[in-house]
């Protein structure tokens, strides 16, 4: 005589094993969700470290180029030229120093503000540095930016046929002018700053916008 399973036992098993089943994939389900946790965790930890070391890399190299740039020597030049030096009576007043130690005859002055910022205006004097023959002579940059100037800087030195140039601008703009300037003109550069007082609000203010502008100079290269 066969005899025939109870089927209130046999759904009680299957229930069970039902039950036994769902544990066990409810605990690797919950494993793995506590493994994809943990890998967005280094994941955001890897992004957010990387941000920091980059952050920290781009102020050290933001505070070496602009607060304390490398400044080359005076040299005997075709020309000394001031970069912006309308607006900076201490840069133009370092050309005009250079001038006098007899560093070069000519200074190129770029007008890139225009009007009447020329610095004394000193392009319209009869004698430009009193006591001297030095020539002063003023250009005006298209565009008006550091590009424009580094364009025009190398058109005028290939038209007269100056091989070596003295480049005066503000301190905390000698590291972008050398890098624009360079990628246009190819002769002999020396590029040297004028330090001027500056509170921490205008240091803050040339931190950011030299970073920018070294940012657009890798972007847009200038010739």
């Amino acid at each position: 005589m066969v005899r025939r399973a109870d089927p209130v036992w046999a759904r009680a098993e299957a229930d069970i094993g039902r039950v036994g089943s769902a544990g066990r994939f409810g605990r690797a389900d919950a494993a793995a969700q506590r493994m994809r946790r943990s890998r967005r965790r280094q994941r955001a930890f890897l992004v957010l470290t990387g941000l920091v070391l980059l952050t920290v890399g781009l102020l050290a190299v933001t505070t070496r180029t602009v607060m304390f740039p490398r400044e080359d020597p005076p040299v005997f030049a075709d020309a000394i030229v001031v970069l912006g030096g309308l607006g900076s009576a201490a840069v133009v007043a370092k050309a005009v120093d250079l001038a006098q130690a007899g560093y070069s005859g000519h200074i190129l002055i770029s007008d890139a503000f225009g009007g009447d910022t020329r610095p004394a205006n000193l392009c319209a004097r009869p004698v430009p540095v009193p006591g001297t023959t030095v020539e002063v002579e003023c250009f005006d940059p298209k565009p008006t930016t550091t590009r424009g100037e580094a364009e025009a800087i190398a058109a005028i030195a290939t038209s007269r046929g100056w091989n070596r140039v003295v480049v005066v601008t503000s301190s905390y703009h000698v590291s972008r002018a050398r890098v624009q300037i360079s990628r246009c003109y190819a002769g002999l550069l020396a590029v040297m700053g004028a330090r001027q007082p500056m509170d921490p609000l205008k240091w803050a203010y040339q931190f950011g916008y030299q970073s920018a502008g070294f940012v657009k100079a890798w972007v847009t290269p200038a010739c």
